[in-house]
């Protein structure tokens, strides 16, 4: 029938399996099912057609939002929805919120055959619609790095914070920093930051956001020239940012600079997943100490399986950095399939001065360090424009 594969996302087991069975039987391929409705938007292939069967959950949850957070993910994919119960007015909600077809089961399950035959011929007319509407990737558009740890307490915003400066002072490229901790931002405390403006003063224009408008929201550095866009004031305006307000502003902002990192929070949500899917690279955040490093192949196990990520666009900086650990850069390898990027030696006592005086680690272009975290920085930033293709 089609090449586009089919979702299952059912939290009734033997629902699951008799679902299995007509569809496999239709020669249709089935790719994920999913037993929990509410983490249905992280395990939905957003790169792939699909056509989503998704049966009425048992638990008590919202429907609505659910189907909205999977077309955010997989925009081009139909929904078909199967439910026990006949109301009329939840059938409207359903169809307003993107359900291309509504069946009551058992009754109506011999209608599934020729409601899929429906459903994939919307898939290739909404795919079509997909592709006029994308952006198109300016050539020669900056490039996108996520600095991210599944782990709280990583170091994952000072580092961001660090390198995306040092790539502005050492790199002479137009850089820009985004804080993506939308609730609790704290790149503002890192460096001491009074600014009014905001990630969330691009809402009302982000469909056609232009660069003078990106400017006029932005912070710059005056002694390095980064550019900053800080995450919202109050955790309530967070609120306001969806996975697609996300997709366009990293559009707007890779056509406007060079180099833009992004700091991302370690909860996977609508967010982080639109932003770690949109990246060119990712630098994950770990330390040598064994939960940690659980931690990471858990998380990174994860995004393989969501398809975030693949073996060329992941490496690994090892935070708090000390050859006395038990495990070693030797290990980490052994263990790990994705590369180590850098490492950052661990040395509060060093670091201390510029977290207090909210300070980035340099301030000039040919400063002078000897050792320690400072002197790794300036590794880690020769090794990332390396990467980048800067000089």
């Amino acid at each position: 029938m089609s090449t586009a594969k089919v979702a299952i996302i059912c939290d009734d087991q033997r629902m699951t399996q008799k679902l299995v069975q007509e569809i496999t039987f239709y020669n249709i391929a089935i790719d994920e099912v999913i037993d929990k409705p509410r983490e249905a938007y992280l395990k939905i292939n957003p790169k792939e057609p699909r056509v989503i069967v998704f049966v009425e959950p048992a638990e008590e949850l919202s429907v609505i939002q659910v189907m909205q957070q999977l077309h955010k993910v997989n925009t081009a994919a139909p929904i078909l929805f199967l439910t026990m119960n006949e109301d009329f007015q939840e059938s409207r909600r359903l169809f307003r919120a993107g359900v291309t077809d509504v069946l009551k089961v058992p009754e109506e399950l011999p209608e599934l055959q020729r409601s899929m035959e429906r459903a994939f011929r919307q898939l290739g007319l909404n795919r079509q619609k997909v592709e006029m509407d994308k952006p198109t990737v300016i050539k020669g558009a900056g490039t996108v790095i996520s600095v991210y740890s599944g782990k709280g307490g990583a170091g994952t915003s000072l580092l961001a914070a660090n390198l995306a400066n040092s790539l502005a002072l050492q790199g002479g490229q137009r850089v820009l920093l985004v804080d993506l901790n939308l609730q609790f931002g704290g790149i503002q405390t890192l460096f001491n930051i009074r600014h009014d403006r905001h990630l969330g003063d691009l809402m009302p224009v982000i469909h056609e956001l232009t660069e003078s408008q990106l400017n006029n929201v932005l912070y710059r550095m005056e002694t390095t020239h980064l550019h900053i866009l800080l995450s919202p004031n109050s955790p309530e305006e967070s609120e306001n940012v969806k996975s697609e307000e996300i997709e366009l502003l990293l559009f707007a902002c890779r056509s406007c600079f060079d180099l833009v990192i992004l700091d991302i929070p370690k909860e996977l949500n609508e967010i982080s997943v639109s932003a770690l899917n949109h990246s060119d690279h990712i630098f994950y955040i770990a330390e040598l100490e064994r939960p940690a490093i659980v931690r990471m192949q858990n998380v990174l196990d994860l995004l393989d399986r969501y398809h975030l990520i693949n073996d060329n666009n992941v490496s690994i900086i090892v935070n708090r950095f000390c050859k006395k650990r038990d495990i070693g850069l030797e290990e980490l390898q052994r263990m790990s399939r994705f590369p180590v990027h850098g490492t950052i030696a661990d040395d509060f006592r060093q670091l201390q001065r510029f977290i207090n005086l909210g300070l980035p680690w340099l301030q000039q272009s040919k400063q002078k360090v000897k050792r320690g975290p400072v002197k790794d920085l300036v590794k880690v930033t020769a090794s990332t424009l390396q990467l980048v293709g800067g000089e």
